[in-house]
C-alpha cells in the first residue's frame, strides 16, 4: 500500500466561515462537528460563560480570539520546551498540535452538569498565530444528569484486559469518559469491594482527572510495569468501572480468579457484583 500528502496543505484567511453543530450536549461532555467553507486553520474551544461580557460585540472579537490563542500558545510552548528536554526533535508546529483543519469532530470533555458554556471557533493565521476574520460561537448549557445510557463490557485475556463502553444499540461508545481501576483482593485493606473503590473514586476525583480519564476501548497489560498490577496465579482480582459523565455513575465491579496466561473471561453486567457509591 502507498499513502502520500502535501505537507504544505494550502490554507486561507480571507471570508472563511466556519460552521457547527452539536451532536451531544450531556452532563460532563459535549461532542461538535465544524466544518469551514474553504481551506483554513481554525481555532475551536469550549469554556464557562463569562457574566457581564459578550464575546461576539464587535468591539470585543479580537481581543476575545487573542487570548483564546495566547492562552494555547503557552500551553504549547510549555508541552514543546519538556519534549525538547526530552531529547525529542520531531515535535509538531503549533497549526498541527492546537488548530484544526477541515471537517472536525471535536468532544469537550471534564464539563460542569447544569453550567453555561461558550463553544467558539474562528480562523487563524498559522504562520502569526494571529486570528483571522470572526468569532463564531454559540452558548449551550449541560444537562443536570447523562443524557446517555451507557454500560461496560469487560474482557480478561492472559495479562491483557479489555473495557467496552456500549451504547444500548451495542455500539461502541468512542467519547463517553469513564475511570476504571483493577485491584488484588489482598491489597483492599479489609474493606469490601464496594468500600475500597467508593473511597479511591472518591478520592481520585479531587485532583486532575485528565490523564485519568479513558474514552472509548481501553486496553491495558497487567504486567506490573505498564499497569499498577501485575497478574498472579491464583489470586482474585477486581476491576471497577465508573462512568464520569460530569459525575461518577454506572458503577460496576467485576470478579475473577486469574488461573494463568491461558484464563480468558467475558464479563457483562449481568456478571456485575454490586453497583456502588450510588449515595456519595
Amino acid at each position: 500500500m502507498l499513502a502520500s500528502c502535501n505537507p504544505d496543505a494550502p490554507w486561507s484567511t480571507k471570508d472563511v466561515e466556519i460552521k457547527m453543530k452539536a451532536e451531544i450536549v450531556s452532563a460532563g461532555f459535549a461532542e461538535y462537528h465544524f466544518h469551514t467553507n474553504k481551506d483554513a486553520y481554525y481555532y475551536v474551544a469550549c469554556e464557562p460563560v463569562q457574566k457581564g461580557i459578550d464575546p461576539t460585540l464587535p468591539a470585543n472579537q479580537k481581543q476575545f480570539m487573542t487570548l483564546a490563542l495566547d492562552s494555547a500558545n503557552t500551553e504549547y510552548i510549555q508541552w514543546r520546551a519538556e519534549l525538547l528536554k526530552e531529547g525529542e526533535f520531531n515535535i509538531a508546529p503549533f497549526s498541527s498540535h492546537c488548530l484544526q483543519y477541515g471537517s472536525t469532530h471535536k468532544c469537550f470533555t471534564n464539563l460542569t452538569p447544569g453550567t453555561d458554556y461558550w463553544v467558539y471557533a474562528f480562523a487563524v493565521e498559522p504562520e502569526k498565530i494571529q486570528p483571522a476574520g470572526k468569532l463564531f460561537l454559540e452558548t449551550i448549557t449541560t444537562s443536570d444528569t447523562s443524557v446517555l445510557d451507557i454500560h461496560f463490557d469487560y474482557r480478561v485475556r492472559g495479562l491483557w484486559d479489555y473495557i467496552y463502553p456500549l451504547e444500548t444499540n451495542g455500539h461502541i461508545n468512542s467519547h463517553f469518559p469513564y475511570l476504571s481501576a483493577t485491584r488484588d483482593s489482598l491489597s483492599l485493606e479489609g474493606m469490601t469491594p464496594e468500600e475500597y473503590f467508593t473511597e479511591w473514586f472518591l478520592n481520585l476525583a479531587k485532583y486532575d482527572l485528565k490523564d485519568d480519564i479513558h474514552y472509548g476501548v481501553y486496553v491495558k497489560k497487567n504486567d506490573g510495569f505498564s499497569s499498577e498490577e501485575l497478574f498472579e496465579e491464583g489470586h482474585t482480582y477486581y476491576t471497577a468501572i465508573v462512568s464520569y459523565d460530569g459525575f461518577m455513575g454506572n458503577n460496576v465491579i467485576y470478579k475473577f480468579n486469574w488461573t494463568g496466561d491461558d484464563f480468558e473471561a467475558y464479563f457483562t453486567d449481568e456478571d456485575n457484583i454490586v453497583v456502588f457509591g450510588e449515595d456519595e
